[in-house]
């Protein structure tokens, strides 16, 4: 079974009367910043990137980030459970650690792990999404290997109006949000946001010990005593404020803070409570008619205690204070950018890091150019880290449109990852290595891409190969591995009988490029389907997610083990109960399917929710 197609397809065909919220139709002119960090049309862009606005996240059945992102093209996440467990995201087939994330444009991967805790940062706070496929290292730097994943949180517009939303479901789920956003006066606009949620939460292991191994060692990863509910709260807060003078000067201020606490399985620590915060301040202005620069200095920290039964175990503070200075140069159909930027990384914790801090500095430039139906990108940086030193990467990529709804486009580029503090500065005996090469990748796509009247489609050919891979060979990390993938990823987004309808594909072979294995965590195969319609008052959307099977480490055997594929119902639908009010429901894992994204934690089986939304329009 890899995605029980027949079967899925009469459920699908019986849930479509339900009502849920319409999918935005895809626009061509929709403004993007992420792939080169200069505004475009993102029909024009030469680099794989989807986009999600505020009605796709309402519209959508998801609870959270992971499950928000999943099913998207080129996107697989890794989860040790449900709502507040671990989570990790891969962009084609690349490593976890090898997706940047930036919130606000600050970057928020951990120093010491080297990615992110996507499962924390709420949907409540976030305006939109942009996820470019791809190596963009060129552009962003370490980090961005597979892509990046560029989240902006919610700004004021209009007139100033309050929300609010509460929210119950099984596993005793509950939520409450508020917020207030809008234009005070013009130009000086403003939105602060807050909420908690708060879920019983499930066992993901109880399974695992009632079927597959019941004799458990107690020195192995989990106990018998993992076997209960583990519970999740998060607490979030967002503050954003800007002030725009004409069209030449503006500043800007924000703050975020997203506070969790989670209860999970192991006989090392079984509880934890994370603390991710931003803070940051900018200003833009044109010196010239044609130029935009903006200044933005910011910290984004990430804080996480561990315990067992209540004793302290582990204490990781990691924390980067940040400066960028970026410029466009528009010249008509043409584009020049170029910037520099600055980190200072320190990192805080109970282990014994020889080192616990370090410096980066970086320069870039790009131009764009436009020649008829021919177009053109480069772009080049230098990364200079203080304990391991420079590091060049660059990217070429060429768009021809063949038609003006029709548009081929090629890219060839390099990328690297800075070793984290764990491969670099734990105790020896550890793992760690001072002595660690940055990781480097290389890749290369092919794609074709057409956009009109409502409909989009994009079909694209990539291939990778990443050496100097940071791997453990006892009784240290060293330099020694290799990788590789070549796949195609298909997108589309348009009208289906009368409905709006996307449909996303990714077909992969990631690989060890020494030994021909399949890595862990990757499926060669997954992807998503989904339709969507309003009438009147009522919408509804009806979305399948699935997956081949992945290969993956057994959880106390640590051998090497095969993970089933699986295929996910979710549905969600919406009725606008009075002005402002709007009444929504979601059903996510309809059919209760059975599968695990990791193996010896299952995710949760169906799952109800219901929501009372006030947001004046």
């Amino acid at each position: 079974m890899l995605f029980r197609t027949a079967a899925l397809a009469s459920a699908l065909a019986l849930v479509l009367p339900v009502h849920a919220e319409e999918l935005p139709v895809f626009i061509g002119d929709e403004i993007v910043v992420t792939p080169t960090r200069a505004p475009q049309k993102l029909s024009d862009t030469l680099a794989a990137t989807t986009v999600l606005t505020r009605a796709d996240i309402e519209a959508s059945a998801a609870i959270d980030l992971p499950t928000l992102l999943q099913g998207l093209p080129g996107v697989e996440i890794s989860q040790t459970g449900g709502f507040g467990s671990q989570a990790a995201i891969r962009l084609r087939g690349a490593e976890s650690d090898h997706t940047l994330v930036l919130v606000d444009g600050l970057r928020v991967n951990s120093v010491s792990a080297g990615t992110a805790a996507i499962e924390h940062l709420s949907l409540d706070d976030i305006e939109r999404i942009e996820i470019v496929r791809g190596n963009v290292s060129s552009v962003y730097g370490s980090d961005a290997i597979g892509g990046v994943v560029r989240i902006f949180t919610r700004q004021g517009r209009g007139e100033v109006k309050p929300r609010l939303g509460v929210a119950l479901g099984t596993d005793d789920f509950r939520n409450i949000n508020a917020g207030v956003g809008g234009e005070v006066k013009p130009g000086l606009r403003f939105d602060l946001s807050a909420g908690q949620t708060r879920s019983g939460g499930f066992s993901s292991v109880r399974k695992y010990y009632a079927t597959d191994n019941p004799a458990i060692d107690p020195y192995d990863s989990y106990l018998p005593a993992d076997a209960d509910n583990d519970s999740t709260r998060n607490t979030h807060f967002n503050f954003r404020l800007s002030q725009r003078f004409g069209d030449t000067l503006s500043w800007g201020v924000s703050a975020r803070q997203n506070r969790a606490d989670v209860e999970l399985d192991g006989n090392y620590s079984n509880h934890s409570e994370q603390n991710l915060a931003a803070y940051s301040l900018y200003v833009e202005g044109r010196p010239l008619q044609n130029w935009t620069s903006r200044l933005t200095a910011g910290r984004s920290s990430d804080e996480l205690d561990s315990d067992l039964n209540g004793m302290a175990v582990d204490h990781y503070r990691t924390q980067i204070d940040q400066l960028h200075w970026e410029n466009t140069l528009a010249m008509g159909r043409h584009s020049f950018r170029f910037g520099v930027e600055a980190q200072d990384q320190k990192l805080d914790s109970n282990q014994s890091y020889s080192e616990t801090g370090r410096q980066s500095a970086s320069a870039y430039g790009g131009v764009g150019v436009r020649l008829g139906a021919h177009d053109f990108d480069l772009s080049l940086r230098h990364d200079r880290y203080s304990d391991f030193g420079g590091h060049t990467t660059g990217r070429a990529a060429y768009g021809y449109n063949l038609t003006p709804a029709l548009k081929l486009h090629a890219a060839i580029g390099t990328a690297f990852k800075a070793p984290t503090f764990n491969e670099l500065y734990l105790p020896s005996w550890w793992g760690g290595n001072p002595d660690l090469k940055p990781e480097r990748a290389r890749n290369a796509e092919l794609g074709l891409s057409y956009a009109s009247g409502g409909q989009f489609v994009q079909a694209t050919l990539f291939a990778s190969r990443t050496e100097d891979m940071i791997a453990y060979v006892w009784p240290t990390n060293v330099n020694i591995g290799k990788a590789r993938n070549r796949g195609v990823e298909l997108a589309w987004n348009g009208k289906l009988a009368g409905l709006d309808a996307r449909a996303a594909l990714t077909l992969q072979n990631p690989e060890d490029a020494d030994s021909g294995q399949l890595l862990l965590r990757r499926a060669q195969r997954h992807g998503s389907f989904a339709l969507s319609d309003r009438i009147g008052k009522f919408g509804w959307q009806a979305e399948i997610v699935a997956s081949g099977p992945h290969p993956d480490v057994h959880v106390t055997e640590y051998t090497r083990i095969t993970v089933p594929g699986y295929a996910s119902l979710n549905l969600s639908g919406n009725y606008a109960v009075a002005n402002d009010w709007k009444l929504a429901g979601r059903v996510i894992n309809a059919l209760d399917a059975d599968y695990s994204l990791v193996h010896g934690y299952s995710t949760p089986g169906r799952e109800f929710r219901l929501e009372l939304a006030y947001a004046p329009k």
